[in-house]
């Protein structure tokens, strides 16, 4: 029998969005970016327009939610921290867990007088790395809170991962790619994406998540 997910997650089907029209969607958010002042203001576009597809876009930049794909909000990692997202896909494989971090839209990803990262790359990153620690000590707990407890077996730990949001594609040069790559290098379950990945992503699920 499959596993029945959560009321708490939203589940996508596809009869759901084979309507939407992802290109002018891709565009509309284009253009929420470019005012964008904060994350919030992301925030905001997305949930009171209950627009998931796109932190679910996020599913397009690993090997997963082909055969399932859900989506929760403000997932809560004890009382210490929340992930602004939390998605739930499945492969061939088994089942794996993606938990968002978005950082401020329209800031530098490195410090222009020095190579060092942001203050909004350097809150994402260490936020991501406390997740990280409280998962490794409490996936267990985690798993129950969820729901998951009858998955958690068919999560394997490197089933886990780690998403930032932040920062443009045109407030990068090549040392901040650099920089950039060896932070995903030195914390293999973190992957790091600018807002414009997601403009590129949401434009991919006409062909569905």
């Amino acid at each position: 029998m499959d596993y029945i997910v959560p009321d708490n997650f939203y589940k996508f089907k596809s009869d759901w969005y084979q309507n939407i029209d992802f290109d002018y969607e891709s565009e509309l958010l284009l253009d929420v970016l470019n005012q964008a002042s904060k994350e919030n203001d992301i925030q905001s576009y997305i949930k009171e327009n209950e627009k998931w597809f796109i932190p679910a876009s996020i599913f397009e930049d690993y090997d997963l939610g082909h055969h399932e794909a859900c989506i929760i909000p403000e997932q809560r990692l004890g009382a210490e921290y929340r992930a602004d997202y939390m998605l739930l896909g499945r492969n061939s494989i088994g089942h794996h867990i993606v938990l968002i971090e978005f950082e401020n839209v329209n800031v530098d990803y490195k410090v222009r007088t020095s190579n060092m990262e942001s203050e909004s790359v350097r809150k994402g990153i260490v936020q991501i790395k406390d997740w990280k620690r409280w998962m490794d000590d409490n996936r267990k707990y985690f798993m129950e809170s969820c729901g998951l407890t009858n998955i958690s077996g068919n999560i394997p730990i490197w089933g886990i991962h780690y998403c930032l949001v932040v920062s443009r594609r045109d407030r990068m040069d090549n040392t901040a790619n650099q920089m950039r790559g060896q932070t995903q290098y030195e914390t293999p379950a973190l992957h790091i994406v600018t807002y414009d990945r997601l403009v590129d992503n949401v434009k991919k699920l006409s062909n569905g998540f």
